[in-house]
Parts: structure tokens; C-alpha cells; sequence
């Protein structure tokens, strides 16, 4: 069979292939605002999640022409948590656009899910990491495909547990072949096929497709039809398959409108409401999920549930339509964090993690009490030569750059401890390096003394002013280089925006180099209070304090009385004017100002953060 690749927009080459002719499409899309695929037209680039969601419905009305009676439709599309202050809702934008498909006639035969046991570390420490993706099922029939495998294979699992396959191609979103092969074992079709890729970027699909078709053991010919509009990726295409003289088609762009669909949310009045609720409640049917979403949306709930606190949300006998149902509580008072994932029996169910929508308080998310190892040892290697390392001071008003010009002292594992800085005005500075940021908080004293907080070290590895001299050298014959220069990889010529979430591409291509940071995770809170207690002894009204300072402070001050997502802490120039103005604890003094500096390189914490994948027992 003749493959083929059409160089178009989806829309025009969708245009030109022939009704009832694709017996498999599967795809991955490009996904909401998170990547730049370098054409003005590109999917994923629409101002709201809701625009992005009506497109791709567009766009899959006309694939659905193009697929047989029995013809089945793979879709793979990751998710994306929406901008907002405060607290950020997962969009669940997979089972919303599943859910306006369903609307659109399609035929939801099962939602898989690519579990990736390898999936990129999270930084984010409030909820749990994101580490897998859905696959919908689609036809455009009952009888079809994938509803063949399924009556044949009924204790088949619909979770794939699959590795992120790493690629030298220069292409900012590949999915792993193994996906791909996977799937496609999961369509039943006793005839020679087409094969349909309406996003192909890399070509992943047609290399499996390929490699199908030179296996011994295939008994059909498979024939790839592959979309794509970026010319460089067909080159990557074609060297990837190794099919350099492939038939390519081009067409040219064509204009389209689409209509903007409408979320609605209705909970009639068959569902009851329940005088409180767990803080995990696991529904067994969707009458009893409904009446806990009634629930949680009445005001004596709102009120009452604890603003720090989680809940817990989940429903066994699920459908689309009550994964889109749910999402709708982002815009009522609540916030959903996550969708987990619950394995039941090679099936799942989803467990929504739910918070208020306050921005008065912040919730608890102890995942350090689960003291989850990572799967591998951290490897430290410091065996380097950190002289000359450029060191950056971003903590004051007036950014600020330096050198290291001399080492004091090293910690065991080669890490430099204590080092002199030579900054750009002359001044040298001892400064203490932080090698274990969680240990820091251990050499702490809290103790509440007439309902006041005190606070102490226990051990001063810094004194609070480190100036040591001003200097009369430049320290020219020390070098300032970029330690990343010599990297020559496929992420150095891509924007950072499509590095994604991977530590990797920041450890390659940005330069390594120390940052000077507070020395202690100051809690915002803690500081709140104590300026708080400040103000009131003085007598003060916040106003009346507000009114000490310069008229520059007017919108900023109020922020240290905060205790909510709008607080602040004073930066070291900001503290020094307190220290003018009022009699402020040296001990408080030091905890808030004191500083260290850390090397900026992607490092683990010391526990794993759960995945958003759970088993149940």
C-alpha cells in the first residue's frame, strides 16, 4: 500500500479525503496553550479553553465523514490547569471536549488511560503529580473495531501503562510508539486497513505503521494517510520511517467559522441534598454522586467545611457526562485540584481532589507524612570547580550579579559551604551556601510567649551582615562563564515554552549558576502576625501604619498585614525601614532577612510527590 502525507491545516486536507475511506484514526492533538508549533493558524493557541474545545469539535465532526461504519477514532489529549489567583482548577478539558463529541453524535466506547510510570517530576507541592493521560475510544457506530476487541477480550484492562519514549527528533511533542501499537492491537479488522493521523508532528503513527507492515507476523497491509502542516516535521517523517520518497500532497489553507458552545450545569430536584459530607465520599452510582455535588453546593456546606481542609469526591459507575458535570463546581466556590485516577480490577474510577475557592487561607496538602521515596538515588556530583560561578541576587529591589572568588569551606560531598563574592560594586561578601533547604527549618525555635511567637536559631551557620571588605580589584583573572555552553542538544534551537514541564531541557540549556535566597522558608503568616502585633502595640490602625511610609508603599504595605493569597513578605530594604520605625526582635529580624545563596539546578525534594495515580484496596 501507498502511504501518504497531506501538507495542509486538518480543516483543508480533512476537505480532500474521500467519506467513508479511514477504518483508525488516532491522534494527539496539540494541547491548550502549551505549545508553539510555528504557524499563526495552529490549534492550541485560542484565548479560552472553551474556544479550543469548539474547534477540535469542528474539526472531528468532518474526521467522523471520513471514518468506515466501523471505523474507530483514538484520542489522546493531555489536560492543563487554568490561570486564575489563588488556587488553579484542573480544566479537565479531555472529558469536556469528550463530552461536546458525545453531544455531536459521536460514540464513546471507553476511556483508556496512558499511565506513564516514568512521567516528569512536579515542583508543585499542593496537589498530586500529574502522570497520566485519557485515550477516548470514538466511532461513529455501536458496532465497530475496538466494540469487536472489547467483546472479545472482556477482562481486557483500560489502563495502559506505558513509558515517555525519549526521541532525538527535534519535535516538542512526541508520544511513544509503544502507545500507538498498543491501541491499534485493541481494533479487531480482518482486512487490509487505512490508517488515518490528522496531527502526525513526528510521525510517530507512520513508524509504527511501517513496522507493522515488515513484521513477519502481519497478516494485513496497513496504508498511513499522515496530516501535518510544519514542513520541517515531514523531513523528520521521512527520516524517521525511512519512507524519503513518500507521496506528499499539499493543499492550501482554508478559512472555517465554528460555532462557540455553551457549558451549561443543572442539578434538578430529583437529587437530594445530605445534612454534611465526608471528607471522602465514593459514590456507587451517579444519583448518589449528584446528590454530593448538591451537597457541596449548598451554603451551610460552603460555610462550614473547613477552608484548609481537602475533599475527596469519586463515583465507581461513571460516564462522561459526570466527569463534565463536576467541572462545572470550578466556577461555585470550589476548585477541583486533581482527578485521580483509581485502579479497581484493571478498570478505574476517578476521585476528584476538591478545595474552597478562598483566598483567605491555604489548604493542607501533607504529602512529606506519606514519605514516598523516589524511585531512583538522587546522583550528586560536585566535583566540580565552582570558582567563577556567577552568583545573582534577585532578593533586593536592585538586581544584582557577582563571582565566586574564593572557596572557605566544603561540605563532604564537594558542594562548596562557604565562599567570598565579589559583586559589581566593588563589595565582597562570605556567604553561607544551602545544600539541604528542609533541614533548615530543624535549626528553628518557635515558642509562644504571652500569645506572642517568638522565634531563634538554634545554631548560626551566617551572621546576619556579611560584608567583608570593598575591594580595590575587579577579580579579572577569574572568569565569569556560562557553564552550559558546550550543551548542544535537541531543546538548545526550541523556545522555552515548549520545553514543557521537563527538567531536563531547563538543566541543559539554562546556565548554571547560585542565587542569593532568603536562608529560611519564612511563613508569610508568621510575618503577618508578627507586624500585626507590631501595629497594635503601637497603637496603630492599618491605615494609620500604612501612613508611615513613603507614598510608593501606599499598595504595598497593606499586603504584610495580609494573612490570605494577597499577603507578602517586606524584602531587606523594606525591613530596614520597619527596623527605623519601630523596636523589631533581632531574633525575627534574622529569621526573615537572613540569606544564603543555592545553586540553580533541578533538584529533587527529599520526598516523591504522589502521582495523581492510585490503586484501591
Amino acid at each position: 500500500m501507498n502511504h501518504k502525507i497531506i501538507n495542509a491545516d486538518v480543516y483543508a486536507a480533512l476537505k480532500n479525503i474521500p467519506d467513508n475511506s479511514i477504518d483508525v484514526a488516532i491522534t494527539s492533538p496539540p494541547y491548550w496553550a502549551k505549545r508553539n508549533y510555528g504557524f499563526d493558524e495552529q490549534i492550541g493557541n485560542e484565548k479560552t479553553s472553551l474556544e479550543f474545545i469548539s474547534k477540535l469539535v469542528f474539526i472531528f465532526h468532518l474526521l467522523k465523514q471520513k471514518l468506515t461504519d466501523k471505523g474507530v477514532f483514538f484520542l489522546n489529549i493531555g489536560d492543563k490547569y487554568l490561570k486564575k489567583y489563588g488556587n488553579t482548577p484542573i480544566g479537565l478539558i479531555p472529558y469536556k471536549l469528550a463530552f461536546f463529541m458525545q453531544q455531536d453524535g459521536w460514540i464513546i466506547n471507553d476511556t483508556l488511560i496512558w499511565y506513564k510510570p516514568n512521567h516528569l517530576p512536579s515542583s508543585v507541592k499542593n496537589r498530586f503529580a500529574n502522570s497520566y493521560e485519557p485515550v477516548f475510544a470514538l466511532s461513529k457506530k455501536k458496532e465497530n473495531h475496538f466494540r469487536d476487541y472489547q467483546i472479545k477480550n472482556q477482562d481486557y484492562s483500560n489502563i495502559l501503562k506505558i513509558n515517555l519514549q525519549p526521541t532525538s527528533y527535534n519535535h516538542i511533542a512526541v508520544y511513544p510508539e509503544k502507545l500507538v501499537s498498543s491501541l491499534l492491537e485493541m481494533t479487531i479488522i480482518n482486512k487490509d486497513y487505512t490508517i488515518l493521523d490528522p496531527f502526525a508532528g513526528s510521525g510517530t503513527t507512520l513508524k509504527v505503521i511501517n513496522d507493522k507492515n515488515n513484521s513477519l507476523f502481519s497478516k494485513n497491509e496497513v496504508k498511513g494517510v499522515m496530516i501535518e502542516y510544519n514542513k520541517d516535521y515531514i523531513e523528520i517523517i521521512k527520516q524517521r520511517t525511512g519512507l524519503l520518497s513518500i507521496d506528499v500532497k499539499e493543499y492550501p489553507y482554508l478559512n472555517y467559522e465554528y460555532q462557540i458552545l455553551e457549558e451549561n450545569f443543572v442539578l434538578n430536584n430529583d437529587y437530594s441534598e445530605y445534612d454534611n459530607i465526608e471528607t471522602v465520599s465514593i459514590a456507587e452510582n451517579r444519583t448518589e454522586f449528584n446528590s454530593y455535588l448538591k451537597t457541596i453546593l449548598t451554603k451551610s456546606i460552603i460555610r462550614s467545611f473547613p477552608k484548609n481542609e481537602l475533599l475527596f469526591i469519586g463515583l465507581r459507575d461513571f460516564s462522561i457526562e459526570d466527569i463534565y458535570n463536576i467541572s462545572q463546581i470550578n466556577k461555585k466556590s470550589w476548585i477541583i485540584r486533581n482527578m485521580l485516577v483509581c485502579e479497581n480490577e484493571r478498570k478505574w474510577f476517578p476521585i476528584f481532589m476538591v478545595v474552597q475557592d478562598t483566598k483567605k487561607e491555604k489548604y493542607l496538602f501533607n504529602y512529606k507524612n506519606l514519605k514516598l521515596n523516589h524511585k531512583s538515588k538522587e546522583v550528586k556530583n560536585y566535583k566540580k570547580e565552582y570558582l567563577g560561578y556567577k552568583v545573582v541576587d534577585n532578593f533586593s529591589k536592585i538586581r544584582k550579579e557577582g563571582k565566586i572568588i574564593s572557596i572557605l569551606e566544603f561540605y563532604k560531598i564537594g558542594l562548596p559551604k562557604y565562599v567570598k563574592v565579589y559583586w559589581a560594586d566593588r563589595v565582597i561578601t562570605k556567604e553561607f551556601i544551602i545544600n539541604d533547604e528542609e533541614s533548615l527549618i530543624d535549626n528553628l525555635n518557635f515558642l509562644k510567649i504571652n500569645g506572642i511567637l517568638k522565634v531563634s536559631e538554634k545554631k548560626e551557620f551566617i551572621p546576619l551582615v556579611r560584608k567583608v571588605k570593598n575591594s580595590k580589584s575587579d577579580y579579572s583573572e577569574i572568569k565569569t562563564e556560562n557553564h552550559n555552553k558546550n550543551y548542544n542538544g535537541k531543546f538548545r534551537e526550541i523556545e522555552r515554552k515548549n520545553w514543557g514541564a521537563s527538567p531536563g531541557a531547563r538543566s541543559s540549556v539554562e546556565d548554571e549558576y547560585f542565587s542569593r535566597q532568603r536562608l529560611y522558608p519564612v511563613d508569610q503568616k508568621i510575618v503577618a502576625d508578627y507586624l500585626n502585633y507590631i501595629r497594635k502595640k503601637n497603637h496603630l490602625s492599618k491605615k494609620a501604619f500604612t501612613e508611615l511610609f513613603s507614598k510608593e508603599y501606599k499598595h504595598t504595605v497593606g499586603h504584610w498585614l495580609r494573612k490570605d493569597f494577597g499577603g507578602s513578605i517586606p524584602l531587606l530594604e523594606d525591613w530596614k525601614l520597619l527596623e527605623k520605625l519601630f523596636e523589631i526582635d533581632l531574633n525575627f529580624t534574622k529569621y526573615v532577612c537572613k540569606t544564603g545563596l543555592k545553586l540553580q539546578t533541578v533538584k529533587k525534594t527529599k520526598y516523591k510527590i504522589p502521582d495523581d495515580m492510585i490503586s484501591y484496596e
